[in-house]
């Protein structure tokens, strides 16, 4: 970015709150957007055959994109892993045994209801560096296609199968007692009976679950619907969303869910003793009564830092025999102490049925130790099924000298559509090698907490970004915390100017131009950019160039894709006078618009 101008294609993905975060170039090289945990495996891993699946798509949205590669590994014992984002966010983390040589698969799946482009890549904690980058690119033909009860998908007897998912999560907000049950409810619809159509559900930090699948009888309905609980033990968001793996399939949208604990979580200390509960004996439950299984604990087994929450999930199954429509009592049990009540409904069958059920919870800090968690149902096996999992935890490093040299906060104007993006970056030196964690704050919400490995020496860069739905001008704090070492924090104001559109503009208009307000110690000259935003038909070829305090920079010349909207950011530059300036962009051709707005600058101790 210090050479040229970025552009950026389309819109970025919507997250529900603040995003991940998003690392910008500084005047220095900085380490890798995601910083490696401390974790050491005791095997030699390799990445290859990095790979996205569609890597380029158009048409209609929501969609879901597939990730996979390939980890191969020698020795003896765990080789952690997760798939990092582009965006700055970063899967759960996963394991695999190794016992002499092994190549294993690893996949992923997000699922993006707007245009969005970037990558995704795999890193092996304990190694320095990502795998290469499984790049990808989403075009939406306008806005997401939902089908659900209030708008069905047409019947089309004797033609080919087409299957639609809609997916709504109540409550999707909650506030107060926890544990809390956050249910996803899926709405299957086929275009003609008989179908058997397969599924998966897309979670935003564990990807994909096992496929399913869900039989359309000949003469019966064509919707159906599946129910996903989600015990929630701890404050926490979230999205699920479900893809059609049968042909034709339109996937779901997200479903967002945010859950807020205003009391303390129904489980014990970390460190407490586990309780004793009876095992299940290997013959399983008596006919006709209820068996729970739990499939898989995420990211199980722990290595690493433990002076933040860390987030575990948790999928189980519930099977009852073949037999009379009949509702299933079951419960989560975490370290001894059970969680409240949930109640399955399942319809009659001659056959066995099975519901799925999830969990979601934190262990605080200072949580080394062995833990587990169970799955128990009413009139079932005497005890819970159950699975253990081990944190170790890392040595607190030594404390660093931190310092925020700057924070640049967004002074947005254009487009108030109900979704534009904003972001935030800062400026931070460490007078020693270590890692930090860190959150931005925005308007009194945290955003998730992150970290990043500083060298001294290095001047980095860390920011966030994230989208509003605001359609009305106003202002708001942005605030960094940094969460250890001496813990400093820096906060400013930033802004939303909203210009209604030019009922006449043209052949392109400029829909957005953002400065950046500089709030920071001015030892050096303030380092500042800007970001701006076309609209033109697909196809056009649009030639701008921006002007810094009144200097014109080199012109450059795109060409808008098929969302028909494309966004720009200026190189940085260095404020000489450490005052505030003026920014604008011009575009050459066509009907040649004009924008231009001031960035502050504010020096402080």
């Amino acid at each position: 970015m210090l050479l040229g101008t970025l552009v950026l294609g389309g819109l970025l993905a919507a997250p529900t709150a603040l995003a991940a975060p998003v690392v910008r170039a500084a005047p220095a090289k900085a380490v890798p957007a995601v910083a490696p945990a401390k974790a050491v495996p005791a095997v030699k891993a390799a990445v290859a055959r990095v790979g996205a699946s569609p890597a380029k798509r158009s048409g209609g949205c929501p969609t879901t994109v597939g990730f996979s590669a390939v980890v191969t590994a020698k020795g003896r014992g765990t080789v952690r892993y997760r798939w990092v984002r582009s965006d700055g966010g970063a899967g759960a983390v996963k394991s695999l045994r190794v016992n002499g040589a092994r190549k294993a698969v690893v996949r992923d799946r997000q699922t993006y209801d707007r245009t969005t482009s970037g990558w995704q890549a795999v890193e092996i904690l304990g190694k320095k560096s990502l795998s290469a980058k499984a790049r990808f690119r989403v075009t939406c033909a306008g806005p997401a296609k939902v089908w659900d009860v209030a708008n069905p998908l047409p019947a089309r007897p004797g033609e080919p199968l087409t299957v639609a998912a809609a997916l709504d999560a109540r409550p999707p907000v909650h506030s107060g007692a926890c544990p809390a049950t956050v249910t996803f409810t899926a709405t299957i619809q086929v275009s003609r009976t008989p179908a058997r159509v397969g599924y998966q559900w897309i979670d935003s930090v564990t990807g994909e679950s096992l496929p399913e699948s869900m039989h359309f009888a000949a003469g019966g309905p064509r919707s159906r619907q599946v129910s996903l609980p989600l015990g929630v033990g701890n404050s926490t968001s979230g999205w699920k969303a479900v893809h059609i793996l049968s042909p034709n399939g339109h996937d779901s949208a997200r479903a967002a869910y945010a859950v807020t604990c205003r009391t303390t979580p129904q489980s014990p200390s970390p460190s407490a003793t586990p309780t004793p509960t009876p095992t299940p004996t290997p013959t399983g439950p008596p006919a006709g009564k209820p068996e729970p299984r739990i499939v898989g604990v995420t990211p199980g087994d722990y290595e690493g830092d433990c002076t933040e929450p860390l987030a575990y999930q948790a999928a189980g199954r519930v099977t009852l025999p073949a037999g009379p429509a009949r509702q299933v009592t079951y419960w989560w049990i975490l370290d001894g102490t059970a969680w409240q009540r949930q109640v399955l409904d399942f319809p009659a069958g001659d056959r066995p049925r099975s519901q799925d059920v999830s969990a979601t919870w934190s262990l605080g800090p200072g949580a080394g130790g062995d833990h587990t968690i169970g799955l128990m149902v009413e009139g079932g096996p005497a005890g819970p099924a159950e699975h253990r999992f081990t944190v170790a935890c890392a040595a607190e490093p030594e404390r660093a000298d931190l310092t925020v040299r700057y924070l640049l906060t967004p002074l947005f104007r254009g487009d108030c559509d109900g979704s534009f993006s904003a972001g935030t970056s800062a400026l931070v030196t460490t007078d020693r090698e270590t890692e930090i964690r860190y959150r931005f704050v925005v308007d009194g919400k945290p955003g998730p907490t992150r970290s990043e490995r500083l060298r001294p020496g290095v001047i980095q860069s860390i920011g966030d970004f994230w989208y509003s739905s605001a359609r009305t001008s106003g202002t708001g704090i942005v605030r960094l915390e940094v969460l250890n070492h001496n813990k400093p924090v820096k906060e400013g104001a930033y802004s939303w100017t909203c210009v209604p559109p030019d009922p006449s503009p043209g052949a392109v208009r400029i829909n957005e131009l953002t400065p950046v307000a500089y709030y920071g110690d001015c030892v050096t000259a303030p380092y500042v950019t800007a970001h701006g935003g076309f609209a033109a038909a697909p196809g056009t070829q649009i030639t701008y160039r921006w002007v810094i305090d009144g200097e014109p920079q080199t012109s450059r010349t795109l060409t808008v894709e098929g969302s028909g909207v494309v966004q720009v950011q200026s190189a940085y530059w260095s404020r000489n006078s450490k005052t505030s300036g003026t920014v604008g962009l011009e575009v050459l051709n066509h009907n040649r618009p004009v924008a231009q707005a001031a960035y502050p600058v504010t020096c402080q101790s």
